[in-house]
Protein backbone atom coordinates (compact mmCIF):
# COMPACT_ATOMS: atom_id res chain seq x y z
CA UNK A 1 0.00 0.00 0.00
CA UNK A 2 1.42 3.33 -0.56
CA UNK A 3 1.44 6.31 1.25
CA UNK A 4 -1.27 7.99 -1.04
CA UNK A 5 -3.61 5.03 -0.52
CA UNK A 6 -3.48 4.73 3.22
CA UNK A 7 -3.99 8.73 3.66
CA UNK A 8 -7.42 7.74 1.24
CA UNK A 9 -7.75 4.72 3.84
CA UNK A 10 -7.35 6.82 6.84
CA UNK A 11 -9.44 9.58 5.51
CA UNK A 12 -12.55 7.04 4.90
CA UNK A 13 -12.19 5.57 8.08
CA UNK A 14 -12.33 9.33 9.40
CA UNK A 15 -15.47 10.41 7.67
CA UNK A 16 -17.29 7.02 8.59
CA UNK A 17 -16.54 7.62 12.36
CA UNK A 18 -18.06 11.28 12.31
CA UNK A 19 -20.70 10.19 10.30
CA UNK A 20 -21.71 7.27 13.00
CA UNK A 21 -20.71 10.16 15.91
CA UNK A 22 -23.18 12.28 13.93
CA UNK A 23 -26.27 9.43 13.63
CA UNK A 24 -25.57 8.35 17.19
CA UNK A 25 -26.25 11.55 18.68
CA UNK A 26 -29.68 12.49 16.56
CA UNK A 27 -31.22 8.82 17.68
CA UNK A 28 -30.23 9.96 21.21
CA UNK A 29 -31.94 13.65 20.32
CA UNK A 30 -34.85 12.38 19.25
CA UNK A 31 -35.56 9.99 21.61
CA UNK A 32 -35.01 12.41 24.61
CA UNK A 33 -37.56 14.31 22.28
CA UNK A 34 -39.86 11.56 22.49
CA UNK A 35 -39.46 10.82 26.20
CA UNK A 36 -40.49 14.22 26.81
CA UNK A 37 -43.87 14.23 25.19
CA UNK A 38 -44.63 10.85 26.51
CA UNK A 39 -46.21 12.26 29.61
CA UNK A 40 -47.93 15.51 28.07
CA UNK A 41 -51.55 16.13 27.61
CA UNK A 42 -53.12 18.09 24.71
CA UNK A 43 -56.03 20.19 25.03
CA UNK A 44 -57.95 22.14 22.32
CA UNK A 45 -60.04 25.45 23.03
CA UNK A 46 -61.68 27.78 20.27
CA UNK A 47 -61.76 31.59 20.49
CA UNK A 48 -63.02 34.46 18.41
CA UNK A 49 -59.47 36.13 18.49
CA UNK A 50 -56.46 34.49 19.36
CA UNK A 51 -54.27 38.04 17.81
CA UNK A 52 -50.83 37.30 18.30
CA UNK A 53 -51.09 33.60 19.68
CA UNK A 54 -48.86 31.70 17.12
CA UNK A 55 -46.92 28.19 17.18
CA UNK A 56 -44.62 27.81 20.16
CA UNK A 57 -46.82 30.41 22.61
CA UNK A 58 -46.34 29.67 26.24
CA UNK A 59 -48.69 28.37 27.88
CA UNK A 60 -49.09 29.25 31.50
CA UNK A 61 -50.61 27.91 34.83
CA UNK A 62 -50.58 30.87 37.81
CA UNK A 63 -47.90 31.91 35.52
CA UNK A 64 -45.91 29.11 35.49
CA UNK A 65 -45.21 27.77 32.15
CA UNK A 66 -46.67 24.15 31.86
CA UNK A 67 -46.64 23.70 27.78
CA UNK A 68 -46.91 25.52 24.51
CA UNK A 69 -49.13 25.77 21.74
CA UNK A 70 -48.41 22.86 19.36
CA UNK A 71 -51.47 23.86 16.43
CA UNK A 72 -53.37 27.04 15.23
CA UNK A 73 -56.04 27.10 12.76
CA UNK A 74 -59.49 28.13 11.55
CA UNK A 75 -62.38 26.63 11.22
CA UNK A 76 -65.39 26.59 9.53
CA UNK A 77 -66.78 28.53 12.09
CA UNK A 78 -64.40 31.56 11.74
CA UNK A 79 -63.31 30.60 14.67
CA UNK A 80 -59.49 30.37 16.01
CA UNK A 81 -58.69 26.53 17.45
CA UNK A 82 -55.47 26.46 19.49
CA UNK A 83 -54.23 22.74 20.51
CA UNK A 84 -51.31 22.81 22.85
CA UNK A 85 -49.78 20.38 25.01
CA UNK A 86 -48.97 20.75 28.39
CA UNK A 87 -45.51 19.12 29.21
CA UNK A 88 -47.18 17.12 31.99
CA UNK A 89 -50.46 15.76 33.06
CA UNK A 90 -52.40 17.98 35.21
CA UNK A 91 -55.36 17.15 36.75
CA UNK A 92 -57.51 20.39 35.48
CA UNK A 93 -60.95 20.87 36.80
CA UNK A 94 -63.84 20.76 33.48
CA UNK A 95 -64.34 24.35 33.79
CA UNK A 96 -60.96 25.61 33.57
CA UNK A 97 -60.73 28.90 31.27
CA UNK A 98 -58.61 29.26 28.84
CA UNK A 99 -57.05 33.25 28.28
CA UNK A 100 -55.18 35.09 26.08
CA UNK A 101 -53.28 37.51 28.05
CA UNK A 102 -50.47 40.03 27.49
CA UNK A 103 -46.92 40.52 29.32
CA UNK A 104 -47.43 44.27 30.35
CA UNK A 105 -49.16 46.57 27.80
CA UNK A 106 -47.33 45.86 24.73
CA UNK A 107 -45.78 42.60 25.26
CA UNK A 108 -45.82 39.08 23.69
CA UNK A 109 -48.90 37.36 24.39
CA UNK A 110 -49.59 33.80 26.32
CA UNK A 111 -52.16 31.34 27.09
CA UNK A 112 -52.82 31.43 30.74
CA UNK A 113 -55.18 28.50 32.04
CA UNK A 114 -57.26 29.84 34.70
CA UNK A 115 -59.02 26.40 36.85
CA UNK A 116 -62.26 26.81 37.85
CA UNK A 117 -64.41 24.41 40.60
CA UNK A 118 -65.45 21.33 38.93
CA UNK A 119 -64.66 18.50 40.52
CA UNK A 120 -64.60 16.53 36.97
CA UNK A 121 -61.23 16.90 35.57
CA UNK A 122 -59.99 17.42 31.45
CA UNK A 123 -59.13 14.17 30.09
CA UNK A 124 -56.30 14.06 27.54
CA UNK A 125 -57.14 15.83 24.22
CA UNK A 126 -60.31 17.39 25.23
CA UNK A 127 -62.04 20.93 23.98
CA UNK A 128 -61.96 23.52 26.90
CA UNK A 129 -65.60 25.07 27.01
CA UNK A 130 -64.44 28.20 28.44
CA UNK A 131 -62.25 30.99 26.40
CA UNK A 132 -61.16 34.42 27.06
CA UNK A 133 -60.12 36.25 23.60
CA UNK A 134 -57.14 38.55 23.61
CA UNK A 135 -57.76 42.24 24.15
CA UNK A 136 -56.62 44.73 21.46
CA UNK A 137 -55.15 48.09 22.90
CA UNK A 138 -56.53 49.81 19.88
CA UNK A 139 -60.29 48.28 20.49
CA UNK A 140 -59.61 49.34 24.19
CA UNK A 141 -58.52 52.96 23.56
CA UNK A 142 -61.06 53.25 21.09
CA UNK A 143 -64.10 52.33 23.81
CA UNK A 144 -62.31 54.63 26.68
CA UNK A 145 -62.17 57.41 24.26
CA UNK A 146 -66.34 57.13 23.56
CA UNK A 147 -66.83 56.67 26.94
CA UNK A 148 -65.43 59.92 27.80
CA UNK A 149 -67.04 61.63 24.97
CA UNK A 150 -70.38 60.32 25.99
CA UNK A 151 -69.71 61.01 30.01
CA UNK A 152 -68.68 64.84 28.07
CA UNK A 153 -71.68 65.15 26.54
CA UNK A 154 -73.93 64.16 29.51
CA UNK A 155 -71.80 66.97 31.46
CA UNK A 156 -72.43 69.32 28.44
CA UNK A 157 -76.44 68.95 28.71
CA UNK A 158 -77.86 71.30 31.55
Amino acid sequence: MSRTERREYLVGVLAALVLGTILVFTALANRRALDETKGAMTLTADFSRADGVYVGTPVRLAGVPVGTVIKSELTDGHRATLTFRLTQMLALPEDTAAIVETDGVFGSKHIELQPGGAEETLKPGARMAYTQDSVIIEDLIAHIVSEAKAARAEKAVP
